[in-house]
């Protein structure tokens, strides 16, 4: 039996392939705002492209990738995710 995966992991400890959730992240809010405006908030799913804790980290939010350094990518703390879509676990993420 293997053991459960932890419940926040920072997205650079992701690998590609692996779904998640925005679940917290010690951002400023005017990085917060950015990330939001680009779509990338609580309340998406998203699939990891490239992940690296010394190089730029690569999202896919539905349609769209998004670019990160990995400054901003270790302060982000995620919430992996199984589903297969994005519409995963969008009912019980937090609201603002």
């Amino acid at each position: 039996m293997s053991s459960p995966r932890p419940t926040r992991l920072p997205l650079t400890q992701l690998k590609r392939g692996d779904r998640a959730m925005v679940a917290d992240s010690t951002l400023s809010e005017d990085d917060r705002a950015v990330l939001h405006a680009m779509g990338l908030d609580e309340r998406c799913t998203f699939t990891v492209c490239r992940a690296s804790a010394n190089g730029t980290c690569i999202i896919q939010l539905e349609a769209r990738r998004l670019g990160l350094s990995p400054e901003l990518a270790r302060r982000i703390l995620t919430r992996p995710c199984d589903c297969p879509d994005s519409s995963c676990g969008a009912s019980d993420a937090p609201t603002p």
